[in-house]
């Protein structure tokens, strides 16, 4: 049997270190399915872009990245830059993992291995903000941050519920982001409370998949605009709304677009795949169709 090339990049902190746990049953799978497995961890002054930058030229068949969203969105990044871009494997191992629930990735890591060793590669779209590269989400406003700023060991020991308590601490009522938002065209022009270009049936853990006619490789993306409330009114009419998965009202819109520019008069700050992506007054957001293979 001809051996294949993989390398694994992966996240020791992720997870309350479950994938440090369960390495040795992961490389025993990857062997016994004709993998040459090249091991990576993920520590100080070592990071997935640099990883793959430097093994460019090894001519792998297939990455996998071990870790949270925020790990896949570093290892995307570095994917994206290869002239020849292997496929890629996820196991999703962080404390949300949006994008691994919209993929309906096992959240057990030896039963995700399995899914990569039997699975078959599919297109995945990838989102360009002004040259950065995202694959579920990219968001300003109201609890954009806290995906962000929650503590590690907070997240390791809460999960989901971090994001409600820190979420909870930031009560948005009075924020509010002003800015001019152009979708496929279309202009809306407000002061906004909250918005997210997603490729994903998932935002911080809140599934949009009953209500959202969302596809990860349509070329599509699906954008959430929330309106900033004028009134305590208001800010409770937003609540029920989102509780009842209504998106499209006098407050909310949810739109299908390929192309997102956003421009404001003081710099928002942007979370991209849940990692900080700058404060910046324009964005160019576009979709990369189908621009890497997925291993599903």
């Amino acid at each position: 049997m001809e051996q294949k090339k993989l390398l694994l990049i992966y996240n020791p902190a992720a997870g309350r270190g479950r994938v440090t746990r369960c390495l040795s049953a992961i490389l025993q799978k990857f062997c016994a399915a004709g993998y040459e497995t090249t091991v990576y961890p993920l520590i100080s002054g070592l990071h997935a872009e640099s990883i793959l930058k430097d093994t460019a030229q090894q001519d792998y068949d297939l990455v996998v990245c071990c870790g949270g969203d925020g790990t896949l969105h570093h290892t995307l990044n570095g994917l994206m830059k290869m002239s020849k871009r292997p496929h890629l494997g996820y196991i999703p191992c962080g404390s949300t993992n949006d994008f691994a629930a919209s993929l309906n990735l096992p959240r057990d890591p030896e039963s995700a291995c399995d899914a990569i060793v039997n699975g078959n590669p599919k297109p995945l779209d990838i989102g360009n903000f002004s040259g950065e590269y995202f694959c579920y989400v990219a968001a300003f406003g109201a609890f954009a941050a806290v995906s962000y700023e929650t503590p590690q060991n907070v997240k390791n020991a809460v999960g989901h519920l971090a994001y409600i308590i820190e979420g909870i601490k930031q009560l948005p009522f009075g924020q509010k982001f002003p800015a001019r938002i152009e979708v496929d065209g279309v202009i809306y022009e407000e002061d906004f409370l909250f918005c997210s270009i997603s490729n994903s049936t998932y935002i911080g853990g809140f599934a949009l998949d009953k209500c959202v006619d969302a596809d990860l490789h349509d070329g599509k993306f699906e954008v959430l605009l929330i309106r900033a409330p004028e009134s305590i009114v208001e800010g409770n009419n937003i609540i029920a709304h989102l509780l009842a998965h209504d998106f499209n009202n006098e407050y909310i819109h949810l739109l299908h677009a390929d192309t997102v520019n956003v421009h404001s008069a003081e710099p928002l700050a942007w979370t991209l795949d849940g990692e900080f992506g700058g404060s910046v007054c324009d964005a160019a957001i576009s979709v990369s169709s189908g621009a890497v293979n997925i291993i599903l």
